[in-house]
């Protein structure tokens, strides 16, 4: 991937992160009620316009995007091989999963339980959207990547309902693709297919989720990685294209447009999502000098927490909203912003930032450790059950088909 397009994915996926952050942050800490009835700092009408839940959901749009190019377009390039990769693939795809997941599910089960156990008179832990959430099938059902699908989210981080639909992803795609690989019996193949076809209508029939749709923009990233070229040659104008499609996306999909073309938004972030990943295939193909902003390698140390960042975030922010409404008074969260309102925002986005950097050095920054643990622990199960076959296990997946000649 050249260098300029893996720093500006780096970018996106921390700024992401942190526009997402600062969505929840201020739904949290700051009412801007009175944005289009009161005169305002050009400061605040800028947060207003950019930290929306309309910017902050095209921010999930890109996550999508850019994990079917990064994860899928990897499954498209290993099926153009003529050797096994589905071992090494799902290795990799756990680790990067559970050794943030898991720990991430225990953070918001001690977190709840000290706001519940000494904030509680707070009320905020009994809010209608977290009400009986905190039940140890719903952590199952988180743990097992089913959040959203089908079951309610664990606790109070319902951001956790993304992973469970792109783990499902990662699992399904390569398999429903394992017809293409050569590297695989005839025999493997099709089983492989069939379990892959099973997941994807198991975890399609739920209604009312995002899987069935958020796989088709997961897909389109997986798919861009096969363009020869970008719809638009000039970057400048594929970013131009994007952002003129984004603002009025920002200012249409939502209130009373959604309520009488509910098809709007799925409609916007598909547009979105296309204009996102042709931006991308112009960097891939274009110079890669230029637009300095994506040069520094801060970025790639910036994205290196923000998946734990995501994943940890919403527990910490209703932590601090507890204590907010133990210090300050139930209702003064929902009073118009003041400077003590930016200020205790602002405080708490830093506190999460910090918790997030220090989650991951114990969690995200080991997933290789982790990917080599599990590589050892497969081979070795693998040995045992080798042992027990009358013929080499790989002679059973590699073994030769007539019609593949």
């Amino acid at each position: 991937m050249p260098v300029l397009l893996s720093q500006f994915i780096e970018a996106c996926r921390w700024v992401g992160a942190l526009l997402v952050l600062a969505v929840h942050s201020t739904n949290m800490f700051v009412n801007l009620a009175d944005i289009m009835s009161a005169p305002h700092a050009a400061s605040v009408y800028a947060w207003w316009f950019f930290v929306s839940f309309e910017l902050g959901h095209q921010a999930v749009v890109g996550f999508f995007a850019i994990s079917g190019y990064l994860v899928g377009g990897a499954v498209l390039a290993q099926l153009r091989k003529d050797k096994p990769f589905l071992r090494d693939y799902l290795i990799h795809r756990f680790a990067r999963i559970y050794i943030v997941l898991a720990p991430a599910l225990l953070v918001t089960a001690a977190a709840d339980w000290i706001g519940r156990g000494w904030l509680g008179d707070s009320g905020v832990y009994d809010w209608p959207v977290f009400k009986d959430h905190y039940r140890a099938d719903l952590f199952l059902g988180s743990l097992a990547n089913l959040a959203a699908i089908y079951c309610d989210f664990f606790g109070t981080n319902g951001p956790l309902w993304s992973l469970a639909c792109e783990f499902w992803y990662y699992i399904s795609f390569p398999l429903l693709l394992l017809p293409f690989a050569r590297a695989y019996s005839l025999r493997t193949r099709a089983i492989g297919f069939a379990l892959g076809l099973a997941i994807l209508v198991v975890m399609s029939i739920p209604s009312g989720g995002w899987f069935r749709f958020g796989y088709l923009l997961w897909g389109l990233g997986a798919l861009a990685t096969l363009a020869r070229r970008p719809l638009v040659q000039s970057r400048w104008i594929a970013l131009a294209l994007y952002v003129a499609a984004v603002i009025p996306i920002r200012l249409l999909v939502r209130g009373p447009n959604l309520e009488a073309f509910p098809i709007l938004a799925d409609l916007a972030d598909t547009l979105s999502a296309v204009l996102f990943l042709n931006l991308v295939a112009t960097l891939r193909f274009g110079p890669q000098q230029g637009w300095a902003l994506f040069q520094p390698q801060l970025h790639r140390r910036l994205a290196d927490f923000s998946f734990s960042l995501y994943s940890v975030h919403m527990p910490v922010l209703i932590l601090a909203r507890a204590l907010a409404d133990r210090h300050f008074g139930a209702l003064w969260a929902r009073e118009l912003a003041t400077p003590v309102h930016w200020l205790v925002m602002a405080a708490v986005m830093t506190a999460a930032v910090v918790f997030g950097f220090l989650f991951s050095r114990v969690t995200e920054a080991h997933t290789n450790s982790a990917r080599r643990a599990l590589r050892k622990a497969f081979e070795a199960a693998e040995e045992r059950w080798r042992r027990r076959l009358p013929q080499p296990l790989e002679e059973l997946e590699r073994e030769p088909q007539k019609a593949d000649a």
